[in-house]
């Protein structure tokens, strides 16, 4: 893919970390989103419904269509439409 290039809407699969109180907690999800690489790093458009603890996740590991990405959230928020709009810094 292209820098800057956006994917289709597909099926993704995330596994992410959070921190807690009592320390480091694995997650997963699947669901629907938009992958679009921009330089060094992966922008996200996650389309609702989502689970609320990606927001605070820290470390993504995203598997597409064909692709894994793995690296450090540096922003997530939501949107007006109510979907999850995440920045990746990639690693390795």
């Amino acid at each position: 893919m292209h820098a800057g290039a956006a994917t289709p809407l597909q099926r993704v699969k995330i596994d992410y970390l959070q921190d807690t109180l009592l320390g480091v907690n694995p997650l997963s999800c699947e669901c629907m989103a938009k992958v679009m690489e921009a330089g060094a790093g992966v922008s996200l458009q996650i389309l609702s419904p989502w689970p609320e603890q990606l927001l605070k996740a820290h470390t993504v590991q995203i598997k597409t269509e064909g692709r894994t990405y793995h690296g450090v959230v540096v922003d997530a928020g939501k949107n007006n439409a109510n979907e999850l709009l995440v920045t990746i810094k990639l690693q390795g």
